[in-house]
């Protein structure tokens, strides 16, 4: 009985550790393709013109393409500076394609 109860302890908190669910993606944007600056490659724009530079991501098997549109959560990296001269440095939290 001891092993089945640290076994569903140890299986919740290793749950815990996940992304967030993808509706906590609060935000849309476009994916640009701003590699003709240097240090910029692709890049987030949200619909206000904000300009964002994803340099984490907690889900790494997704793979920005210049054209998406995108539903995203994100947490901005003030100790990075950016190497694309306007535009946070951000850590994307979630993120899917949109339709």
């Amino acid at each position: 009985m001891k092993t089945v109860r640290l076994l569903t302890v140890l299986i919740i908190f290793a749950a815990c550790k996940t992304s967030p669910p993808i509706s906590t993606c609060r935000y849309t944007g476009e994916v640009k393709d701003m590699s003709g600056i240097d240090g910029c490659g692709l890049v987030i724009t949200m619909k206000d013109g904000t300009t964002l530079q994803p340099v984490e991501f907690a889900n790494p098997g997704f793979t920005l393409k210049a054209g998406q549109t995108v539903r995203f959560d994100f947490m901005e990296l003030k100790d990075r500076p950016s190497n694309c001269m306007g535009g946070r440095v951000v850590r994307i939290e979630c993120i899917q394609e949109t339709k």
